[in-house]
């Protein structure tokens, strides 16, 4: 998944096991991959595709975080993002996203597919897209992934477990030992200035959403993966990062996505309006947080 992955176990459980299921994970969801679900998805020109049981799982948990959103989280802006310079995978440049000639739309807008256009049928394991419409699983995927991997590693023995992809975490049962919680750093954007906070999350997923990671140059000018769907080019929100605790790690993944996007002055109103906690830190380095984590970043 083009990100580095750390695993926390309390008691005993085979973490090896959890780490084979990740990589077979990848293998289905990656658009980087050539014989990956995703890329035969892709290509398919509106034909159903079999598919691993996983990529039902994702599909329809994409569908939800869509919805759940009000569509700002859309995981149909793949063409942009490739228009804009990210085909190729990060940690591996020989690793290409393939797409289909012709038009490919962001769905939703000027009568174009959208996802809930997308037909599943679980009991033959297959999977439609509306002809026009090609989705990338992105930061839902890795999100989905910990949560798998997460009660992958407590049904087999472990007390308690932490996983963490490209530093977007899910965490459940028992924390380390000493502990309240589970400890976890929110990073300031300004890598010198070391950690913003530190939170204590008793159990759920925290995943950051960020205009400073997955940057690159195309046509002379920088970029980053965040995309304004309703714009359908690259986000101008003026925040930095947004993190977000949530009951799942695909859940917060998706609502950190949406709050970069609602931008300084609607960041708190959607965390809240959603009953979600998290820290957004705007451009200038200033930390806004919710309510409830208030006396985290005093501290």
């Amino acid at each position: 998944m083009a990100s580095e992955l750390h695993i926390i176990v309390v008691g005993d459980a085979d973490v090896p096991s959890a780490a084979a299921l990740l990589s077979d994970l990848e293998s289905h969801w990656s658009r980087f991959i050539v014989d990956s679900d995703i890329t035969a998805l892709n290509n398919a020109s509106g034909r159903p595709v079999r598919v691993h049981p996983s990529t039902i799982t994702l599909i329809t948990t994409m569908i939800d975080g869509w919805r759940l959103t009000d569509h700002a989280f859309d995981p149909s802006v793949l063409p942009i993002v490739c228009d804009s310079g990210y085909r190729n995978s990060i940690d591996d440049p020989y690793k290409v996203t393939l797409l289909p000639d012709g038009a490919m739309l962001v769905g939703g807008y000027d009568e174009a597919p959208a996802m809930d256009g997308i037909v599943i049928e679980a009991a033959t394991s297959t999977v439609k897209l509306p002809p026009g419409l090609a989705i990338d699983p992105g930061g839902v995927g890795k999100g989905l992934a910990a949560d798998l991997a997460v009660r992958h590693l407590l049904d087999n023995g472990a007390a308690g477990a932490l996983v963490s992809i490209g530093g977007d975490m899910v965490m459940a049962g028992t924390p380390p030992e000493g502990s309240a919680g589970w400890r976890v750093a929110v990073d300031n954007p300004d890598a010198s200035l070391g950690n913003a906070c530190m939170l204590e999350v008793e159990a759920g997923g925290v995943a950051t959403s960020s205009t400073r990671s997955r940057r690159w140059v195309h046509d002379g000018s920088e970029r980053h993966h965040v995309i304004d769907p309703l714009a359908r080019d690259q986000s101008t929100t003026d925040l930095a990062t947004v993190t977000v605790i949530g009951r799942a790690g695909w859940l917060a993944e998706v609502h950190a996505t949406a709050g970069l996007l609602a931008g300084t002055g609607g960041v708190l109103d959607y965390l809240e309006r959603n009953e979600l906690s998290g820290i957004a830190i705007d451009l200038d380095g200033r930390l806004i947080p919710t309510t409830d984590l208030s006396s985290a970043v005093a501290s």
